[in-house]
């Protein structure tokens, strides 16, 4: 497994939601319900038809997908405020990731007639989707930079709040840590330090514990904040 991405927590990432025009928010709220789920919960799996449109309420969503070599793939977090499940939905498409639960949940559901209708009646809301639509890919872009420029503090932080999360009593080495984040054991060595020098985790022999987790998962490196995911 290894990590692609996740975006730090920022102002521009809380307003996917909010950035929707009033009139069309409010038809979208009157048709919604809430739905909570627990830790490890799977809001869906890969293969799944899309029912509706997702924004996460409360809580914390962990975007993954199967590479072609087995191995899964932490694409990113969903935070309060965010969409998720938009692409496949507007593409009339099967999800091409699983969306797995990390944290207790509460997302705001809308059934996919009800999205589609609203669209039809409301032509601005094409305007919120295109602005989305820019932003990720604009997030795309600083992906492939960051990878290429190597932001493995970043990664090595959100890989570990993932895999954490998902496998809260597995003993992680250092080595499945690098594989997480394609990355070298000796480089994730030096990067657990730098987060235990930081005071974000403590290492004792070959356990690692989080030790400030929202800062762990804060962490953005060079790059720009993250935008609303489409999946």
């Amino acid at each position: 497994m290894r990590v692609i991405m996740d975006g730090g927590r920022s102002v521009e990432s809380h307003r996917s939601w909010l950035d929707i025009p009033l009139e069309i928010r409010g038809r979208l709220e009157a048709v919604s319900r809430f739905i909570d789920f627990k830790r490890g919960d799977s809001v869906w799996r890969v293969g799944d038809r899309p029912q509706g449109l997702f924004i996460v309420n409360k809580g914390l969503i962990g975007l993954s997908i199967i590479g072609n070599s087995g191995k899964e793939h932490l694409l990113r977090f969903c935070r309060e405020g965010q969409f998720f499940g938009h692409r496949s939905l507007f593409a009339d498409e099967v999800y091409n990731a699983s969306a797995v639960v990390l944290e207790p949940t509460n997302l705001r559901f809308i059934p996919r007639l009800e999205v589609l209708q609203i669209f039809d009646e409301h032509p601005m809301f094409y305007q919120s989707v295109i602005k989305v639509l820019s932003k990720e890919l604009r997030r795309a872009e600083m992906n492939h930079v960051m990878i290429l420029e190597h932001q493995i503090l970043s990664r090595t932080a959100q890989a570990l709040v993932y895999l954490k999360d998902l496998h809260p009593h597995h003993r992680w080495t250092r080595q499945e840590i690098a594989s997480f984040c394609a990355s070298t054991t000796s480089t994730v060595i030096k990067a657990l330090a730098q987060l235990e020098t930081m005071g974000l985790v403590s290492q004792k022999g070959r356990e690692i514990e989080i030790l400030d987790r929202q800062a762990l998962l804060a962490l953005e490196g060079s790059r720009s904040p993250s935008d609303p995911v489409w999946v």
